[in-house]
């Protein structure tokens, strides 16, 4: 499968995936920043978006990154955060969550960072170990690597 930046033509099934991470989201919320970003603005927590394409069309899969200035754990003040990851669930355990992540963390390198951050909680119970097997270490229910 293809990994790719977000484009234009990708909204409704990039505001589809990101409903299904965040199903108690309003639409309305999610819709905006996905316009807001696709008009070219940028959000704080909403810098650059990468996709996973289906080979017959549509999306399957997510990661957006952003750049902190601190995070749980890391040591400089520049750092790479994973704001969102998410593969459907009929396409998991083909290395896309995988390479999405590797994709968010090629954005940062690009960007100066030296290191990469996340986030989860009790409400995404397959998340803590998905960070784990990419080499993740948990900071106070954070995730960083070297990168």
């Amino acid at each position: 499968m293809v990994i790719r930046a977000v484009e234009a033509g990708d909204r409704g099934e990039w505001l589809r995936l990101r409903l299904a991470l965040w199903p108690d989201s309003p639409p309305e919320k999610e819709g905006g920043e996905v316009d807001t970003f696709l008009a070219g603005y940028p959000l704080p927590t909403l810098m650059a978006a990468f996709v996973a394409v289906r080979p017959e069309g549509g999306l399957c899969g997510l990661v957006e990154v952003s750049i902190h200035e601190s995070a749980p754990g890391c040591e400089s003040d520049r750092i790479g955060y994973m704001e969102a990851w998410y593969v459907d669930p009929d396409a998991r355990g083909l290395g896309l969550g995988r390479a999405l992540v590797e994709r968010g963390e090629a954005w940062a390198r690009a960007a100066g960072c030296r290191e990469m951050a996340s986030d989860t909680t009790p409400f995404y119970p397959l998340s803590p170990a998905a960070h784990e097997a990419l080499g993740y270490e948990e900071v106070e229910r954070h995730f960083r690597k070297e990168i």
